[in-house]
């Protein structure tokens, strides 16, 4: 007896929970639990990471391949690759403050800007 009491009363506590997740979600939105948080943190610091590693091998491969055709080994070289580094830091700082859907492909698709109105 005490056992189907038991597991009544936490079957109508199940349904309270869930009555209450209901109306907080109508409310507020979907709960982001800790999960879904932190896979937009990491996706973000891997776009990040992937931006500042691309643009500086773009750069060193087009410094390296116009000191081949110029025969000025290290000059071109060291200049693209500083130039590849500052091109992802740009990009870096425009992904996490959100720029760059204000510019490029974003803005073609119709994302509204940072600071426009809806």
């Amino acid at each position: 007896m005490s056992e189907d009491k038991d597991r009544a009363s936490l079957a109508e506590l199940d349904r309270k929970l869930a009555a209450v997740a209901g109306r907080r979600e109508e409310k507020h939105g979907p709960v982001s639990g800790g999960r879904k948080s932190s896979s937009a943190g990491m996706a973000l610091g891997m776009r990040i990471s992937a931006e500042m590693i691309a643009s500086t091998v773009v750069g060193l491969l087009i410094g390296w391949g116009l000191d081949r055709f110029f025969n000025t080994m290290p000059l071109l070289l060291v200049l693209f690759v500083i130039l590849g580094a500052g091109a992802g830091g740009l990009n870096a700082y425009r992904a996490a403050k959100g720029y760059d859907s204000a510019i490029g492909l974003g803005r073609a698709m119709g994302k509204p800007k940072q600071g426009d109105k809806e």
